[in-house]
């Protein structure tokens, strides 16, 4: 088993590459493709004193840092989330289920740039770009996907809905000739629907996120 993979998440034998996202399923994603790579399910372990996840074992860096040549010959794939969807579950699961905006986890990066602790959701859309910029995990999870997968739909052999994920799921199982289980994981947190948003906040995300519909609204 090998620790710190280079970028993206690739099965060299099949000649398939996933790019990941943030909030976009990724964790149950990278999870499967360990099962797939190594035969047996991940599970967390502890190494020279230190815990390591799945995220350290297939990390989700910018698109410019993936191994490009690498994966030239790859069958590349993605998920997609509509972008206010993968905002508020990114609010949900980060900021009230795993408190990164606590005065415990965050006080002093948040004082120091004015921000309340505890955001409601208004708050937080209102100064979206002033928490990424304090808060490095707010950063990584709520960054575009344009960030991660780039500006051109046509790198890839197939872009899937998140709500087609067990159908990349079936199509993983049908190309590697193995049988690993797609487990739905990251799901702490309250359900937050789109209209739980003021049409300010909407407006406010609709324009924080026109990268993303711009490139990959056809697709969504």
């Amino acid at each position: 088993m090998a620790v710190f993979r280079a970028a993206p998440v690739m099965l060299t034998r099949h000649k398939i590459s996933y790019v990941p996202v943030p909030k976009n399923a990724c964790t149950s994603l990278k999870t499967m493709f360990f099962e797939i790579e190594n035969g047996f399910p991940f599970q967390p372990f502890k190494a020279s004193g230190r815990h390591y996840w799945i995220h350290d074992l297939y990390p989700s860096v910018p698109f410019g840092k993936l191994r490009h040549k690498a994966i030239a010959d790859h069958h590349r794939i993605a998920v997609l989330r509509d972008p206010v969807k993968r905002l508020l579950s990114c609010y949900a699961n980060r900021v009230v289920h795993h408190r990164e905006l606590s005065q415990e986890k965050a006080g002093a990066q948040l004082t120091e740039a004015g921000l309340p602790v505890d955001p409601d959701l208004e708050t937080f859309v209102a100064h979206l770009g002033a928490y990424r910029q304090a808060v490095g995990s707010i950063d990584h999870h709520a960054a575009p996907m344009v960030t991660y997968l780039g500006d051109d739909p046509g790198w890839y052999a197939r872009l899937y809905r998140i709500e087609e994920t067990e159908a990349l799921a079936a199509d993983l199982r049908a190309m590697t000739g193995t049988d690993a289980a797609l487990e739905r994981l990251q799901r702490g947190g309250p359900k937050i629907a789109v209209d739980a948003l003021s049409a300010v906040a909407l407006k406010t995300l609709k324009q924080v996120y026109a990268p993303d519909y711009d490139v990959f609204g056809a697709y969504l």
